[in-house]
């Protein structure tokens, strides 16, 4: 079919009946316009013109004993009639879900879009309509939706299931980043997007556009620049200083995102940013390094905005989905949150956001600059929702329906007399030679958030219920840390798990700075590279004499032997189910949690009683 495609004239008069038997094979539009050398609209034209369209079908769930009632649809071209009626006089809305299940896109996404539709169900919508293509959801279960297609998440497709159902609009931003992405084509082809305009999710989501709108309003963002050739990028680069971020446009986790320390890097990352965002510029700026990172998780109705400050634990380079995160902040200053909020404000009112919204920020000092703006639901918004007790994705549906925050009696968030704290969860296990440190790409697999009376209290369940596993007092722990700065601040911690009965085990420099520091009771183990001396790491790790690696290497460009073994360390620690720590940061918060546990058992309360605690909530 393709080589008839590829040599098919549309002045042939068979032309309309291969393009009906392609459509019939399962060829899209795009693949089709490919093969003719049009676009992929042009073909859409041509094809509902000549009355090439899809018809839609229900899954038979009853084995054709009774007349199937189950709300399973689908589109095809192997059918004549539409076994499902449209009633255009009813009120519709469209709701785009976020597809399969992958490493930065997985339940969170799945619990917006099922608010959502609870949510129009419950304020006037006698239809809502749920698109989405994974069976492992809530959202495709039968009785969620008052109708639900299972079908893939493209231009294709949803302007075909839009021009048959005739819904009020479509709403893109509770289904992560494809729905985004294909936001500003549906619009041009006519396609009402409820909430914030395709235009302003365009102006967030192409790097450069953002970038040069916080330049008009006066924010303070890392050096940046969109640069059209590789030359142009190595000067930028030697202007500002490595490292540099390689950021892409329309990416979700972070994909492709580097740090490059060197001209070789710069070439190496930029080249995989190119392919991954083929359609978009791909925009260079300054890596701020030792910054802490924040970010806002908010709402708004196109007049008021309600939001919350969430901290990372982890500095500035690690993904925010594979950050440890507490709210509220702990370690900002008033002072610095409300510029956060100030930021945030101006943003939303220049985007005309109706709807949420996520904004990641870093903090050097008390400056704080803006690094991104995601016009849709964040991949902790769940989170955010149970620990503030205000249902964002309730409030940002009846935005979309014209609705005001002030109208529902609505203007800010309740004071927290908790504290909740997300912890990433990791399949490094399960993915073999996997590294686990971390960095600008996500990594993680899933999440766990707990809610505490305190940060420490709160961290202790999320990271038990993370599967990490606490090592008990008297066990043994590794300490290998890169760098003399790293080995000075690491002194603290060490001292401390000494004094709480840990066996404390270092590579030779570690552990020289470790006695130096009063720290006798260090034991030398040899790196695992030096075969057939002993003690040695390997045979530690191995014999089960290990408890906990805290493992910081420093960040250097140039692979050397110290680099591959404490990859060794690392990848040998997930193998046999040792926890392993990679940041200072989180080092620190679990020192600070063995400590808590061994004085303080944790509370253990429902998530109702959290939520009956607040002086009002918004569910």
């Amino acid at each position: 079919m393709e080589r008839r495609l590829r040599s098919l004239s549309l002045d042939d008069p068979r032309a309309l009946d291969v393009i009906r038997e392609a459509k019939r094979l399962g060829f899209s539009d795009r693949q089709i316009a490919i093969c003719l050398g049009l676009d992929e609209i042009e073909v859409r034209r041509l094809r509902k013109k000549n009355g090439v369209t899809p018809v839609v079908k229900q899954i038979d769930t009853l084995a054709a004993e009774w007349p199937a009632v189950t709300n399973y649809l689908y589109l095809t071209y192997g059918g004549w009639e539409d076994d499902i009626a449209f009633d255009h006089g009813k009120k519709k809305v469209m709701t785009l879900g976020s597809g399969v299940f992958r490493i930065g896109s997985s339940v969170e996404f799945d619990w917006c879009g099922v608010n959502t539709i609870l949510a129009l169900k419950r304020n006037g919508i006698d239809e809502a309509i749920m698109v989405n293509y994974n069976p492992e959801t809530v959202s495709t279960d039968y009785d969620i939706s008052d109708r639900l297609y299972f079908e893939e998440l493209t231009l294709e497709r949803v302007l075909d299931i839009y021009e048959k159902e005739n819904p009020l609009g479509v709403i893109v931003g509770v289904g992560g980043q494809i729905p985004n992405n294909i936001a500003l084509k549906l619009a041009s082809q006519g396609v009402r997007i409820l909430g914030t305009q395709a235009e302003s999710i365009d102006r967030a989501e192409d790097r450069s556009k953002f970038s040069a709108l916080l330049d008009e309003l006066g924010i303070p963002q890392p050096k940046w620049s969109k640069l059209k050739t590789m030359e142009e990028a190595e000067a930028f680069a030697e202007e500002i200083g490595y490292p540099v971020l390689i950021r892409p446009s329309y990416v979700l986790s972070g994909s492709a995102m580097r740090v490059a320390y060197t001209k070789e890097e710069l070439r190496e990352y930029l080249q995989l940013a190119a392919k991954v965002s083929q359609e978009y510029p791909v925009v260079i700026s300054k890596f701020i390094e030792g910054a802490k990172e924040a970010e806002v998780d908010g709402v708004s109705d196109g007049y008021d905005v309600i939001m919350q400050v969430i901290e990372h634990v982890e500095k500035a380079g690690v993904h925010s989905g594979d950050a440890t995160m507490s709210i509220p902040p702990r370690t900002l200053s008033s002072k610095v949150v409300k510029k956060i909020q100030d930021y945030a404000e101006k943003i939303v009112k220049a985007l005309k956001i109706k709807g949420l919204f996520n904004i990641q920020f870093i903090v050097k000092g008390e400056t704080v600059y803006v690094i991104e703006c995601n016009l849709r639901a964040s991949r902790s918004m769940p989170y955010t929702c149970k620990t503030t007790g205000v249902n964002m994705v309730e409030l940002a549906t009846q935005a979309m329906l014209g609705k005001r925050f002030r109208d529902l009696k609505i203007n800010g968030l309740p004071p927290l007399p908790h504290y909740g704290v997300k912890a990433p969860q990791f399949s490094f296990m399960r993915l073999s030679g996997a590294d686990p440190i971390l960095g600008v790409e996500m990594v993680s697999t899933g999440e766990v958030a707990c809610l505490g009376e305190n940060f420490t209290d709160a961290l202790m369940k999320a990271l038990q219920s993370a599967e990490f596993r606490m090592p008990s007092p008297g066990g043994g722990v590794l300490i290998t840390v890169g760098g003399e700065e790293l080995k000075r601040k690491i002194i603290p911690l060490a001292k401390a798990l000494e004094k709480m009965g840990y066996k404390i085990y270092a590579t030779e420099h570690t552990a020289v700075a470790l006695k130096e520091a009063g720290i006798e009771g260090v034991r030398v183990l040899h790196k695992v590279g030096e075969f057939g001396k002993r003690p040695n790491i390997l045979d530690y790790l191995v014999n089960g004499k290990i408890d906990f690696v805290i493992n910081i290497p420093k960040i250097t460009s140039n692979p050397t032997s110290i680099i591959d073994d404490e990859y060794t360390i690392r990848r040998l620690a997930v193998e046999y189910n040792i926890p392993v720590v990679t940041t200072l940061e989180l080092a620190s918060a679990l020192v600070n949690v063995l400590e808590h546990r061994r004085k303080v058992k944790p509370t253990i309360r429902s998530l109702n009683e959290y939520m009956d605690s607040l002086l009002w909530k918004y569910w």
